[in-house]
């Protein structure tokens, strides 16, 4: 135990305990939720009446899902992985292409941002110090970079996103690197939100406890990502 203390700093020790207490937390309300009937549990026991409602609406259902996606890119007011989650459990197996057409549109959107206003706008929209932290995204290796922050989980690819586009690798290389870098995500996320539409519960269970013990395994050796990504940059 004690080698383990002694490689994990304060700061990361702090990192787990906030993230293990909002997992508490969030499990603790789940419990609640459902032994006492409450709003989550008894929309989510409504599920056939949502997609009812949602087939109603027609194209404007998927058209206003994308237009969200596309916000959430761009302001990022809300977890992209919440917004994969409510699209599974809407649209099923359909969300995933809703949710790749409202981040491709959104990460072009961004990406024309950044190479029209450059740096000095990122540096306001970002704290200075995170985007100089990432510098090492733009320049050697710069395209296998980019898709490794946003495969691997923990890593700010809201904002590597924006400095994607200081680099000159052409737009329609880059959308392909930060889609396929996502892919995984999406259809994780998706799957878990159809999941909950399902009677079977189980497996959607069994997935959710894998991506909290992955997130938690990545906000742990976070800084050690970051060092091997950047040894990837300085390499000729």
């Amino acid at each position: 135990m004690s080698l383990i203390k002694k490689n994990i700093s304060k700061k990361t020790w702090a990192k787990l305990i906030a993230l293990v207490a909002v997992v508490l937390l969030a499990l603790g309300y789940v419990v609640w939720d459902i032994t006492s009937a409450g709003p989550v549990s008894s929309f989510l026991g409504d599920h056939d009446k949502v997609v009812e409602s949602v087939e109603k609406m027609g194209f404007f259902a998927p058209a206003l899902y994308i237009v969200i996606n596309i916000l959430q890119i761009i302001l990022a007011p809300i977890p992209g992985q919440v917004v994969g989650g409510v699209g599974g459990y809407i649209f099923g197996w359909w969300g995933v292409l809703w949710t790749l057409i409202g981040s491709t549109i959104g990460y072009f959107i961004v990406i024309l941002i950044a190479r029209k206003f450059g740096r000095p706008l990122l540096e306001k929209i970002f704290k200075k110090e995170a985007v100089e932290k990432f510098d090492f995204a733009l320049g050697n290796n710069a395209a296998i970079i980019l898709f490794l922050i946003f495969l691997l989980p923990g890593l700010p690819d809201d904002m590597v996103g924006y400095m994607a586009g200081l680099t000159d690798i052409p737009m329609k290389k880059l959308l392909v690197l930060i889609t396929l870098g996502h892919l995984p995500t999406i259809i994780i996320t998706n799957y878990i939100g159809m999941g909950l539409g399902s009677d079977n519960l189980a497996p959607v269970i069994i997935v959710s406890v894998i991506v909290v013990l992955i997130l938690a395994l990545a906000a742990w050796q976070k800084d050690r990502i970051t060092n091997f990504l950047k040894k990837q940059g300085k390499k000729e």
